[in-house]
């Protein structure tokens, strides 16, 4: 059986490691382009957020402030996984963890940017007066009459997390072709 037939009888065609070094490399600069924005405005900066005045959720319960430390791993975690498909010290970590991470973090950023881009659609075209959450626009942006620059600031926010999704998705991709391709050789 040549190398090709078994690639294929191992479940998905194989790609290169340069492709998916490349994707994986390209999600771990979105990582860090989304750590530094938030960074960015935990220290009271407002660009991106439209006219908004505050930026920062208050952390006034137990609840809130586990909810930013469990972001806070995530954002680590975020940074890490695109490396650990593709370096050798990632092969330290088991396969199942790499793909439940990759996986997971393309499942949530897809579903927040492409939920937050259809609410916005559904709300502006009138077909839902509140939107798929069922909030009105001053409960979204906190201004009931929102500017252009708040407005396409959000649409600009939920289109960077679907991009985020679809890069993580194509490194889970490929990282799984990556694994069929050594798997036949």
């Amino acid at each position: 059986m040549s190398t090709d037939q078994k690639t294929r009888t191992a479940g998905a065609p194989a790609t290169s490691p340069n492709a998916l070094r490349t994707v994986c490399r390209a999600a771990f600069i979105w990582v860090i382009v989304f750590i530094a924005f938030h960074v960015y405005w935990y220290f009271g900066g407002t660009f991106g957020f439209g006219d908004a005045s505050a930026t920062v959720p208050q952390t006034k319960t137990v609840g809130d402030w586990v909810f930013a430390v469990v972001i806070s791993g995530m954002f680590l975690v975020g940074a890490l996984v695109p490396f650990a498909l593709h370096r050798p010290w990632g092969r330290a970590v088991p396969r199942w963890i790499l793909h439940c991470c990759t996986w997971t973090g393309a499942a949530l950023l897809l579903v927040r940017g492409v939920a937050g881009v259809v609410d916005t659609v559904v709300r502006d075209t009138g077909l839902l007066k509140n939107g798929l959450m069922g909030m009105t626009e001053e409960q979204v942006s906190g201004d009931a009459h929102p500017s252009a620059y708040t407005q396409w600031s959000g649409t600009t926010i939920d289109l960077y997390f679907a991009l985020g999704g679809v890069l993580f998705a194509l490194a889970a991709l490929w990282y799984r072709r990556s694994l069929a391709h050594h798997v036949a050789a």
